[in-house]
């Protein structure tokens, strides 16, 4: 066969372009104990051609690749050289190897001159927000469904769902996810990040809240924090509270999952300080709401069906003592 046949069907190789066919004909070429000296032949002009096509790297570095790819030349080449009394059969198979190491240290040089001159592309991102005041429902390419509360950002990155299913979140969604025990759906959110195979949960993680929230519904949920070393896992039918602030972590069994009253349009607080009540009737209602007291220790128990901010504002004053006013835009609550 001519070499430039051959000289063809090995830069296709490396290239990882061969057919079926084109991999049959380079293997039965390669396996032919006539062609031991012709392969020294074909190996040059290869070289060669890669040589000049390929990105180059610093020049150290080149340097230092070539003379790697010529000792291993030498090295083989004395070794054929100083058996000549093999049999047959020893020598094709020891031919075989040396074909398959010659060819595999061109793609692994080709390639890393490529790496190494190259840029690795850059992950873009796609954004889904829902505003204050509003909620968004959304499918995700692996059919994971996701409910996102109000003043949520959810980045999804270009390669979401291919090596794996990874995304950021800076808010509270509610996730339906598509099982995949091959690719575990990772939600980073700052320095917390959960980790699932496929099950249905609540997570809450803003970035002006002092907790950290999730409740599970179905299967189970790894939450790793890193910058308290925490790694807690989370069954059905519990609610992890981790207090940023103090790293204080709470886990409690319940019997009715009222925490994702909100995608009904309700809001349910359970021994909540008032500052955090505050921050989420905020982002509800897309109002600001003031508290100017003295003794602020108020916590917040009870479902509101979230009618109207007014009656939210009347019943956590009948609840405090609080009084409230406006101001503007603003809902001042005082003593």
């Amino acid at each position: 066969m001519e070499d430039t046949t051959i000289l063809l069907l090995l830069q296709k190789y490396i290239k990882d372009q061969c057919s079926e066919q084109e991999l049959r004909t380079l293997l039965h070429w390669l396996k032919s104990p006539d062609n031991h000296t012709e392969f020294d032949l074909v190996v040059k002009p290869l070289w060669n051609t890669i040589d000049k096509n390929l990105s180059r790297p610093e020049n150290r570095r080149e340097e230092e690749l070539h003379a790697e790819v010529s000792l291993l030349l030498s090295g083989m080449k004395e070794q054929r050289i100083a058996k000549p009394e093999l049999k047959s059969k020893r020598r094709l198979n020891g031919f075989y190897r040396i074909a398959a190491i010659l060819v595999l240290a061109f793609s692994v040089t080709f390639g890393l001159l490529k790496v190494l001159d190259r840029p690795s592309p850059q992950l873009t991102y796609t954004e889904n927000v829902s505003k204050k005041g509003e909620k968004k429902t959304i499918q995700l390419a692996d059919g994971t469904k996701v409910v996102l509360n109000s003043d949520t950002k959810l980045r999804i990155p270009s390669n979401f769902n291919k090596e794996e299913r990874v995304i950021e979140m800076e808010g509270e969604g509610f996730f339906d996810v598509t099982p995949n025990p091959d690719k575990p759906f990772i939600i980073k959110s700052g320095e917390t990040q959960v980790r699932v195979l496929g099950t249905s949960f609540d997570f809450k993680s803003y970035k002006e809240d002092d907790f950290i929230k999730l409740t599970v519904s179905t299967g189970k949920v790894r939450v790793n924090v890193a910058d308290q070393d925490l790694q807690l896992s989370v069954s059905p039918n519990e609610h992890l509270s981790i207090n940023k602030v103090d790293g204080n972590v709470r886990k409690e069994t319940i019997r009715e999952n009222n925490y994702i009253k909100w995608m009904q349009g309700s809001l349910y607080f359970n021994k909540e300080p008032i500052r955090e009540v505050l921050k989420t009737i905020n982002r509800t209602y897309n109002r600001q709401v003031v508290l100017q007291c003295r003794k602020c220790d108020y916590f917040i128990t009870g479902t509101h069906d979230n009618k109207s901010i007014n009656a939210v504002i009347e019943a956590i004053c009948f609840t405090t003592g609080l009084r409230s006013r406006e101001e503007g835009d603003k809902i001042i609550l005082y003593e």
